[in-house]
């Protein structure tokens, strides 16, 4: 009788223990902040290329600054030169891309990061972006 009751009480203490996870999951998950994707995240430098990029969750007309990281750790702001400017709509959504010819020289190949940040510079998220060099031209074959 007592070891029925010890486990009665310890599963009992377990079903607690899970509904409370549950319901801190939950509410963790409906109080989600912004998202930000990048569309074209594998870049290839040539010119005309763009990066796509959109975030959704944000504040309607919230301020916000994209700020590129260079694989090489240097950083640029690029709100300036995205078209259209990345101002959240009613809904808290934005689109915009990034015409990277002018930065091609300054640009490295590799995996880096674009981030969206508040009018305090504060960052709120990032995301990936990969940036490939163009293929090589191939040689005319020789007979």
């Amino acid at each position: 009788m007592r070891k029925s009751r010890l486990a009665l009480g310890v599963l009992l203490g377990l079903v607690f223990m899970v509904a409370v996870a549950c319901t801190g999951h939950k509410s963790a998950v409906m109080k989600s902040g912004p998202s930000f994707v990048i569309a074209t995240p594998v870049v290839v430098l040539t010119k005309g290329a763009k990066v796509v990029m959109y975030g959704t969750g944000f504040q309607p007309k919230e301020e916000l600054a994209l700020v590129f990281k260079n694989t090489d750790g240097g950083l640029s702001g690029i709100s300036a030169v995205v078209n259209p400017a990345p101002v959240p709509n009613n809904d808290g959504v934005w689109a915009t891309e990034w015409d990277i010819e002018p930065y091609l020289k300054v640009i490295k190949t590799g995996t880096t990061t674009i981030s969206v940040a508040d009018k305090d510079l504060k960052t709120l998220v990032q995301a990936p972006v990969l940036f490939v060099a163009p293929p090589k031209k191939e040689e005319p074959k020789k007979k």
